[in-house]
């Protein structure tokens, strides 16, 4: 592959890029083969010796989306940085999407029985206060009273799981961020990005 093939497939599979990005990554490499030919060796042999000019705008286009979502957490980022690391290997199916199918079921059930335990005490609560009064009767194993308790007791402990849910969620998120990085890292042989 000569120079302007290889650095024409590069900049377009680094589309994903900012415009500046983009030059400065074509400029290091543009500077990888005016060194190469200086030392004598082929437009062919450069290009080779640099590998796949696809793979590596993936991997540009990975860390930069991965660094994106660092910046600016939000779903939306750490998904598109999930699917560009996916998009390095097969491997990554594995790897990076497995965890994160379960560490979204696990969050997603984490949450959901908080928000039971909440509902489960509000009308728990008011089915103890209206049959204090008088209105519904019931027939509870304690007495009105204590399911009262029982009922702002899970309200209290659903509201914590709820709002534990989201201060773990913020950890899962830098973590996984840190995740994605290592595995690009490990990929792009890279110690660190």
């Amino acid at each position: 592959m000569q120079k302007y093939e290889f650095l024409n497939k590069l900049d377009i599979s680094l589309h994903a890029l900012s415009e500046t990005d983009r030059k400065d990554i074509l400029s290091d490499y543009e500077e990888h083969f005016v060194i190469g030919i200086s030392k004598g060796r082929s437009e062919e042999e450069i290009a080779r010796a640099l590998g796949d000019p696809k793979v590596l705008g993936r991997e540009y286009c990975a860390i930069s989306l991965v660094k994106h979502a660092e910046e600016k957490p939000s779903v939306g980022g750490i998904g598109r940085a999930v699917l560009a690391t996916i998009g390095l290997g097969f491997f990554n199916l594995i790897v990076v999407l497995i965890p994160l199918v379960v560490l979204i079921a696990l969050l997603a059930a984490l949450l959901l029985f908080g928000f039971f335990l909440f509902c489960f005490g509000i009308i728990m609560f008011g089915c103890s206060f209206l049959d204090i009064f008088g209105i519904l009767t019931l027939n509870l194993p304690v007495s009105p009273i204590a399911s009262i308790f029982f009922g702002v007791a899970s309200v209290c402990f659903g509201l914590f799981i709820i709002l534990g849910e989201f201060w773990l969620t913020r950890i899962m998120y830098h973590l996984g961020i840190r995740y994605l990085k290592w595995n690009i890292a490990v990929i792009h042989g890279n110690d660190s990005l």
